[in-house]
Formats: structure tokens, C-alpha cells, sequence
């Protein structure tokens, strides 16, 4: 239902309009009482009272603007006239209808309540006035008789209730037909309020529609009960908000995999310069202030420590700590319990985050272990002035599974330098026992030309396996790829550039890849063990193949395995 309020200005235009007939019908009333003065000489009351009638109206309506009470006095207006008219005729009945037509006149404001001045002053008038006429005639008084009420010589009861019945009962049915005309003009006004308020919603739910194809998820918008589109939107809005989001969380954690992955293929021979490149990527693409990488040191089983291989913006004493043992302070604890540790209070004098402007301590630290599966190779620390979201941690977790397979790759090949190095000081060492050198020249001469003939078979038969179309692939202890020839890489549709560096689960399926069985299968071939048989793998688009082969393990000349090989050939369609 539509308040006063919302009604007001349908209601203004109704009054304003009627105003005008009210006022034109008090002008030609006062006209006509100055018109029949002429011919009943009556010229005070037509001028007089006509004069103080229009006065009353006008002072009224300016002194009440806004209101109604001008209605109200021009409905008492109207009788006046009515009772000027009948004392300026000489109680001519006919002047009555002075009335009526001010009642039909007054039809026009809507008002019901717009007839009882006239109604009132109606009855009193002719009461008081029928009550003097009479005692005008029974005293025989000559002054009561001529009031000019009526042209009888009194009027009785009888005619006086017939009189007042019937005007009554024409104030009753015009205020009946007014209350009828206000309802339907405040049906009317509601039905267009209704439909102004449905454009306007409707013009807000364009404009809600908009902003959303515009990508402003935040906008504000107030929904009203029983708008439906604009729930439909406002529940459009939250899902394509949910879904923006989520959107963003992934591209983070994609870019971010895939750009760790440029760093770990161009830094993985140096360990220290990875470790590096690795935090100072993710301080800076994470937006956070300082960083360090603390790599397991396992050269000494007796005396196992972690120790501080790359860091990011750390003030100088922190440079200086770098060496932690097993299981001392959150970092070492981290590596034991080897889960994630992240902390929004951060312990005092913990560490201090300096830049231009001063130093302060970081509000939020997150303590990553860098394992891959079972095999936990360090652990990352990294402090900033802001909080961390969900998927921000999910992606440093997920980021050092994949730095942690390379940091294990990196120290089997700093080892393998070391020995190398070894091996070349060795050699220096023997160069120097030039006599027992010359004394064994034949032999080692023989055994080289041995070894060139070796080689040469070796080269040869590797040859000839890569153009028989039958597939290799080599890898490390840890199941890390290391060379695979052209065929191998036909079969499984892959680049070589795609495999190299690549762990081989990526030709398993990932609930194999997870299993304790898949585990064990790489432990044993660590340990020197032969597979061979019919295997199941996975080719870049996702089909299986089923190859037979073998894994062969490599071992160098002190019989330490230092690799596996693999030859295979597709027995799929023969299978099928």
C-alpha cells in the first residue's frame, strides 16, 4: 500500500485543478449576487458579504498552503452565498440549488470530509433562521417575519425536515461518489507507483548487469525482497566473483610452477646458484620481504645439520647463522616434524626485516619442509609484513616437491663432482710416481686400446638400438631423466626437450606414482636390482602403451650403481 507520502503529488494535481473550479464558481457567485442587486436593491449584502466571502477563501488558502483547510472553507463559502442569494431574492426556495451545485463543484477535490462545513452551517442556518421566521409570526413580530428565510410565512417542522432530508441526502450520496473517486485515484496512483518502482529496479538491475559484464564484482547493490532478477544477479555476481577468484589462485599457481620449473632446468648443475635464483624468485613474485633456503648436509651421517645454501634480504646477523642442527629453533623443528609451520605472531628478536626505512619484525612467517614424498632434502623460510591466503602456502608446498626432486638431482652431482675432482687429484698424484708410471705404460697402453675397442663396440651397438627403432631412456638413482634416444621419445610422443629433467612418474599413472610398490621398484633398481618384463606407461596424451624391456642399472668402476637404463619395445597392437 502506498504511504501519504508516495499519494501527496497525485493528490496535488487533483486539488490544483479543482482550486480552479472552486474559485471560478465563487467569482460568478459573487457576480451574481452583485448582478441580482440591481433588482432587489440589495447592493451592501451582494457587495458586502459577497466581498468578505472571497476574502475568507483567499486569506485562507494563503495562510494554510499545503493543506486542505482551503476546502474546507470554500465548501463554508459556499453556503454563505446560498444564504446571501435566498435573502437577496426574499426567501426565493430556488436558491438552494446555489448549494447543490457547490456540492457537485466540490465533488471534484476527493474529499468527503469536504461537505461538512457547508453541511453544518446549512443546518444551523436553517434552524435558527426557520426558528425567528416562526416566532416572528406566532409574536406577530413584522421585523422577524421579513428575514427573507422563505417566501411563506413560516416554515413548519414538516417542510423543514423535508428540506434538510433531502439536502442530506444528496451531501451523502455525492460524499459516497467522492469516496469512490478518491479510491480509484489512489488505485491508480498506486499501480503507477508500482510500476515506476519495477523501471526503477528494473533500471538498477541493467545497471547491476552491467557493472558484472564489466568485471566489477564488488559493486554495491541493495536487493529488495521479492526481486527476483535481481536475486538471479546478485547470485550471478557471487558465483562469477567465486569463479574470478579461483581463476586468479590457479594462474598464481601455474605461472608460478612454470617459471620455478625455467629456474630449476637453467640453474640445476650449480646447487647454491638454484637456491638462490629460487628464493629471490618467490620473495619477490609473492610479494613478501626476505627469505633463505636451508639445504640437509649428510656428508657426515654422525653429524647431520641444516645449512643456509640461498637467502633474500636478510639483515647481516642472519647471514651469519648458517648452519642449524636437526631439530634447533622452527627450522630444525620443521625438518622433523616436516610439515608446515606458519606463524601470525612471530617470536621477538625472531628476525627483523630492514630496508631505507628502518627495521622492524615481520608479522607472519611460513617454514616450508622441501621434500617429495618420503625424501626430505630442506627446509625454506620466508617473512613478510602480510598474511597469507590458502592457496598462496598450497603453492610454496607444491613448489618445493618440485625443488626438492632437483636439490637431491644438484647434491648427487656436487658429489659426483667432488669424486671427479678426487679423481683428477688421484691422477696428479699418479702422474707423480712417474716411474712406476713408465714400468706399467705397456699395460695401461693395452688396456686403453682395450677400452677404445670397448667403446667403439658400445658405440656402435647403441647405434644400432637406435636406428632398430627399439626405444632407451636413461635416468639417475632417483628416477630423474637423463638422456632418452629418438625413439624412445617417438613412442611416447614426447620432445626430448619435454622428458629431460623430468621425473619418470610422468609415465604412470598417478595412483601408481603415489604407491608403496612404485617406491619400492626404484629402491630396489638403486640398490642394483634388474627389471625387466611387460610394463604399462603413459604417453604425452594420456594412452597407455604396454612396452617390454628391461631396466638395467649402470655402475661405475668401483661397482657403485650410478644410474639406470632402460630398453624397450611397443608391444601394444600385438598385445591387443
Amino acid at each position: 500500500m502506498a504511504t501519504k507520502a508516495q499519494l501527496k503529488p497525485f493528490f496535488l494535481k487533483i486539488y490544483e485543478k479543482s482550486d480552479g473550479i472552486i474559485e471560478r464558481l465563487l467569482f460568478a457567485y459573487f457576480a451574481f449576487g452583485i448582478g441580482i442587486s440591481f433588482i432587489y436593491d440589495t447592493y451592501a449584502v451582494g457587495i458586502g458579504v459577497g466581498m468578505l466571502s472571497l476574502i475568507l477563501y483567499f486569506t485562507s488558502k494563503q495562510l494554510f498552503k499545503g493543506t486542505t483547510v482551503n476546502q474546507y472553507v470554500a465548501s463554508l463559502v459556499a453556503g454563505i452565498f446560498m444564504a446571501q442569494f435566498i435573502y437577496q431574492m426574499h426567501g426565493l426556495f430556488e436558491m438552494h440549488f446555489t448549494a447543490f451545485i457547490a456540492i457537485i463543484a466540490l465533488i471534484t477535490y476527493q474529499n468527503k470530509y469536504a461537505f461538512i462545513p457547508q453541511l453544518l452551517f446549512v443546518v444551523i442556518h436553517h434552524s435558527s433562521f426557520a426558528y425567528i421566521q416562526y416566532l416572528g409570526y406566532i409574536n406577530e413580530n413584522e421585523s422577524y417575519k421579513q428575514i427573507y428565510f422563505t417566501q411563506l410565512e413560516f416554515m413548519d417542522f414538516q417542510t423543514f425536515l423535508f428540506h434538510a432530508g433531502l439536502y442530506a441526502v444528496g451531501v451523502v450520496l455525492a460524499a459516497i461518489y467522492t469516496h469512490n473517486l478518491e479510491r480509484n485515484t489512489i488505485e491508480n496512483a498506486e499501480n503507477i507507483i508500482k510500476l515506476q518502482t519495477a523501471e526503477e529496479r528494473m533500471n538498477q538491475n541493467i545497471e547491476f548487469a552491467k557493472r558484472i559484464s564489466e568485471g566489477e564484482f564488488n559493486y554495491e547493490y541493495a536487493l529488495e525482497e521479492g526481486d527476483q532478477m535481481g536475486s538471479a544477479l546478485v547470485s550471478m555476481n557471487s558465483n562469477l566473483k567465486e569463479s574470478s577468484v579461483r581463476e586468479k589462485q590457479e594462474s598464481f599457481k601455474n605461472v608460478g610452477l612454470t617459471e620455478i620449473g625455467d629456474i630449476i632446468r637453467n640453474h640445476s648443475e650449480n646447487l647454491n646458484e638454484l637456491t638462490y635464483q629460487i628464493v629471490s624468485y618467490l620473495v619477490t613474485y609473492m610479494k613478501l620481504n626476505q627469505g633463505g633456503v636451508f639445504i640437509l648436509n649428510d656428508d657426515d651421517e654422525d653429524n647431520k645439520f641444516l645449512e643456509l645454501k640461498g637467502c633474500y634480504a636478510y639483515e647481516r646477523k642472519k647471514f651469519l647463522e648458517k648452519r642449524i642442527g636437526i631439530g634447533e629453533g622452527l627450522i630444525g623443528q620443521c625438518y622433523l616434524e616436516r610439515s608446515v609451520i606458519y606463524l601470525k605472531d612471530v617470536p621477538k628478536d625472531y628476525v627483523r626485516i630492514t630496508s631505507g626505512l628502518g627495521d622492524a619484525p615481520p608479522s607472519n612467517l611460513i617454514i616450508v619442509p622441501i621434500k617429495n614424498e618420503d625424501t626430505i632434502e630442506g627446509v625454506m623460510e620466508l617473512a613478510s609484513f602480510k598474511l597469507l591466503e590458502q592457496y598462496e602456502i598450497d603453492f610454496l608446498t607444491r613448489a618445493c616437491e618440485n625443488i626438492a626432486t632437483t636439490i637431491a638431482s644438484a647434491k648427487i652431482n656436487a658429489r659426483t663432482k667432488l669424486l671427479y675432482e678426487e679423481s683428477q687429484q688421484q691422477t696428479e698424484e699418479m702422474r707423480a710416481q712417474e716411474e712406476e708410471m713408465r714400468q706399467n705404460m705397456e699395460e695401461l697402453s693395452a688396456t686403453q686400446e682395450e677400452m677404445e675397442r670397448t667403446s667403439l663396440k658400445f658405440k656402435s651397438k647403441y647405434e644400432a638400438i637406435n636406428g632398430s627403432g627399439v626405444g632407451s631412456i636413461e635416468f639417475d638413482l632417483y628416477g630423474n631423466i637423463v638422456e632418452a634416444n629418438d625413439a624412445f621419445c617417438e613412442l611416447m610422443m614426447y620432445e626430448k626437450d619435454e622428458v629431460i629433467g623430468k621425473h619418470h612418474r610422468i609415465f604412470v599413472d598417478k595412483e601408481y606414482a603415489q604407491s608403496e610398490s612404485y617406491r619400492l621398484f626404484w629402491n630396489e633398481l638403486g640398490q642394483g636390482k634388474l627389471h625387466k618384463g611387460e610394463f604399462t606407461r603413459y604417453n604425452k596424451k594420456g594412452k597407455s602403451v604396454i612396452l617390454l624391456g628391461a631396466y638395467s642399472v649402470l655402475k661405475n668402476e668401483h661397482d657403485v650403481p650410478v644410474g639406470v637404463i632402460k630398453f624397450a619395445m611397443d608391444i601394444t597392437k600385438l598385445k591387443a
